[in-house]
């Protein structure tokens, strides 16, 4: 290519070649494309001003950049005491922590559902409680081998003196005991211990309440000179009792088959008139026979009966 230095703007009979035109095309050399470093003008190998070498090598802008950057801060630095670091805790001293923190945690919860189930237990056995029922005294009600759930807060009973020593604020009145729902009445179907021997636990109906006058002939029950209409005994009394008064604060029972069980009509051939054993003291009174449970055919409510007999 020729160049008129004189004239600029025209370059007349101008030819251009690339260098390596007379190389046939097969040998032309192919060089791989770089980009052009930027920046400001500077004297290139072209000779020409602000001019670039056609295959000069790029610059790397993160070259001077270190290949790991540490930055390192004090305690200081970061508003830490001087020995902060040395207070830090492994992982495994964390997870030491943590599997520490989750067994006693388990502990707790076991230990906690422990004492709900003791209380709930001792709840319900305060209120009720399961027996079984020996021997044929209270046919037809119920039967040998029968389990029964007897009901034992229904004849609660509260001392007033002490309780008004704890609540002061209750009305006044006398100190005895009073029942918190109800006494036992007649008809009812009891669960006592025997007191002839308080170790064994029996099971009768209550015929009398204090105050009555029971009487035993011609194979009925009397109460207060009243006989009683009984559908719910095995068999008719073939024997004479009384007739006594049944004292303060103690039960006259008897079994529904009569002619085989030993109750209060009993008893008393065991002690001395003066004794009164063949009567059962209140504080003997376990509970009201409620349920029955087993067997499952006779699951159902026990045959209480409601008996009204006018006072003497």
């Amino acid at each position: 290519m020729s160049y008129d230095p004189a004239n600029p703007g025209e370059t007349p009979g101008a030819s251009f070649e690339p260098d390596n035109a007379s190389s046939p095309p097969s040998e032309q050399s192919a060089e791989p494309w770089t980009p052009r470093q930027s920046g400001p003008p500077r004297d290139g190998p072209s000779g020409l001003e602000g001019g670039f070498g056609p295959y000069e090598q790029p610059i790397d802008p993160f070259g001077e950049v270190p290949a790991s950057l540490e930055l390192d801060y004090s305690a200081e630095d970061l508003g830490l005491g001087p020995r902060a670091y040395d207070r830090t805790i492994s992982y495994e001293r964390v997870e030491r922590r943590r599997r520490g923190a989750r067994g006693r945690k388990v502990a707790r919860e076991l230990v906690e559902t422990v004492i709900l189930a003791l209380l709930i237990f001792f709840a319900v056995r305060a209120v009720v409680q399961n027996f079984r029922v020996e021997g044929a005294s209270m046919e037809p009600s119920m039967h040998n081998d029968q389990y029964l759930l007897v009901n034992k807060a229904i004849y609660y009973r509260l001392d007033m003196g002490r309780l008004r020593d704890v609540l002061p604020f209750l009305p006044g009145g006398d100190d005895s005991e009073r029942h918190l729902f109800r006494a036992p009445k007649r008809g009812d179907v009891v669960v006592f211990r025997f007191p002839l021997d308080p170790d064994r636990d029996f099971i009768k109906r209550v015929i009398g309440v204090p105050g009555d006058t029971v009487e035993i002939r011609d194979e009925k029950v009397y109460i207060n000179g009243t006989a009683l209409t009984e559908d719910y005994v095995l068999a008719t009394p073939n024997y004479t009792y009384g007739p006594k008064v049944v004292p303060a604060g103690m039960y006259f029972v008897l079994g529904d088959n009569r002619r085989n069980s030993f109750d209060s009509h009993a008893w008393g051939s065991s002690c001395s008139p003066q004794q009164q054993c063949d009567f059962v003291p209140e504080e003997n009174i376990i509970g009201q026979a409620w349920i029955t449970y087993w067997p499952f055919d006779e699951l159902g409510l026990i045959n209480n009966k409601d008996i009204e007999i006018q006072a003497p």
